[in-house]
């Protein structure tokens, strides 16, 4: 379930260790990922092809939350049980401008 709080859009997820990983996607604009609870190990693929991975959460040592730049395809992997991480992304325009109200244009989330 997603929710709009003000000025942007909220996508909680929940993994698991032993559950199926968030699989490799991409998104049309840069959106932040907050790690609530566990450790995840993303591994991001940009489009010049470069491979960067790195594990974020409770005592990880890149933080407990990441920029997903647009373009940039990423897989979410649970490295404890019950991870849970919140996609934070922005309102915007088809033409990307940032707004501070939803118009329902939902691909600006995906």
């Amino acid at each position: 379930m997603e929710w709009v709080s003000g000025n942007i859009l909220i996508r909680p997820m929940k993994l698991t260790k032993h559950g199926p990983p968030m699989e490799g996607h991409k998104h049309n604009f840069d959106h932040t990922s907050i790690v609530f609870k566990g450790t995840v190990h993303v591994s991001a693929i940009l489009p010049n092809g470069q491979v960067i991975e790195r594990d974020f959460g409770e005592g990880a040592p890149h933080g407990k939350h990441f920029l997903v730049k647009a373009d940039v395809t990423h897989k979410i992997i649970a490295l404890t049980d019950e991870a849970e991480v919140w996609c934070v992304y922005a309102h915007r325009t088809p033409q990307g401008d940032v707004v501070q109200h939803f118009d329902g244009w939902m691909d600006a989330y995906f």
